[in-house]
């Protein structure tokens, strides 16, 4: 049956926590003249009024630092897939000039997008004391966050408060799944490849199904390239709109599960106050370890959703389930 599947993938976003093990291996650390040259650029952002996600590269220059984001942008779209910048000194800035930065930073991998069916475009990750359920969204809570994907193509986040325990981020190769499960259970591919209805969370109009009308691939192939699109939680919460998943697909979703939290998969990693971690969203799953604030110590994440049109990849994802129209593959799909 192999020989039906598509091929295996030999790429650098192939890879294990067992294969890096060190902090240092994905971490950029910005120089003091790095900094200075966010600082002046956030000065020239305020003082033309540009609003942060609408910030450019063009608009935020770097005469140095540039060359070192050129770097790191291939990182996230042709190496490992992921990295963390660490040095901003988030704790001598306003919450404004930080957001300014961050979005300056990124625009160097992608342009902001809407996040939610409620136009947000910058999105604040803290506990709101929200259930973990079908009525809201993981990044309201405190609670575990199972292995995932987001909705653009580079997820980027920004943190301004650490908490008082918890809260680790792990990240898990997509491709290394897939071909794990290429190897070790093929017959495995065909459902994960056709994919699932995925609960819409209240993210749509009220004359809209609560339930994606399409299946969304796990695993899919465009231009022949892997995307990974998955999230178990929306997956499972079909069954409230009357939609039951066969045992055999629940039993597929527990070992896919189980291959994401096999020892040695995935790497973890501690936010510090002011790193801004930027992963791609086609080749790397996403979780979060539960946590709890104290009185002087509550968690903060600022979530940015980026969509890079440079990128070899383009399949569409989860963005086109909570702001449907938006994604670039809709624009592609227009020109055509």
């Amino acid at each position: 049956m192999s020989a039906d599947l598509p091929t295996k993938i030999d790429e650098p976003n192939v890879w294990t926590g067992a294969d890096l093990n060190q902090e240092e291996e994905w971490l950029i650390l910005l120089s003091a003249e790095d900094v200075a040259e966010i600082e002046s650029a956030v000065d020239t952002i305020v003082k033309h009024g540009i609003r942060p996600h609408d910030i450019r590269c063009d608009d935020f220059v770097l005469p140095k630092l540039a060359g070192k984001l050129k770097e790191a942008y291939n990182t996230i779209d042709n190496g490992r897939g992921f990295l963390v910048l660490r040095g901003w000194p988030s704790e001598r800035h306003s919450y404004e000039r930080n957001i300014a930065a961050f979005c300056g930073v990124a625009s160097y991998f992608g342009e902001a997008r809407i996040q939610n069916y409620e136009g947000e475009t910058i999105v604040d990750v803290i506990d709101e004391a929200k259930p973990y359920d079908h009525t809201s969204r993981g990044y309201m809570s405190n609670k575990r966050l199972p292995f995932h994907s987001d909705g653009a193509d580079i997820v980027g986040l920004l943190c301004l408060g650490e908490p008082a325990e918890g809260g680790t981020s792990l990240l898990v190769s997509a491709t290394h799944l897939y071909n794990t499960i290429r190897e070790n259970r093929p017959n495995a591919l065909p459902t994960l490849l056709r994919g699932f209805q995925h609960h819409r969370r209240g993210q749509h109009e009220p004359d809209e199904s609560p339930v994606t009308p399409e299946r969304i691939p796990v695993f899919s192939f465009h231009d022949g390239l892997f995307h990974c699109c998955y999230n178990r939680n929306p997956i499972e919460w079909v069954v409230r709109e009357g939609i039951k998943l066969p045992v055999a697909e629940v039993e597929l979703l527990d070992y896919f599960d189980s291959l994401c939290h096999r020892p040695g998969m995935a790497v973890g990693m501690t936010f510090r106050r002011g790193d801004m971690q930027f992963v791609n969203n086609f080749v790397i799953l996403h979780s979060r370890s539960e946590y709890r604030d104290g009185a002087d110590a509550k968690r903060h994440l600022v979530r940015l959703w980026l969509e890079d049109r440079k990128s070899r990849r383009g399949a569409t994802g989860l963005l086109d389930i909570y702001v449907p129209g938006s994604s670039k593959v809709n624009d592609k799909a227009a020109a055509v």
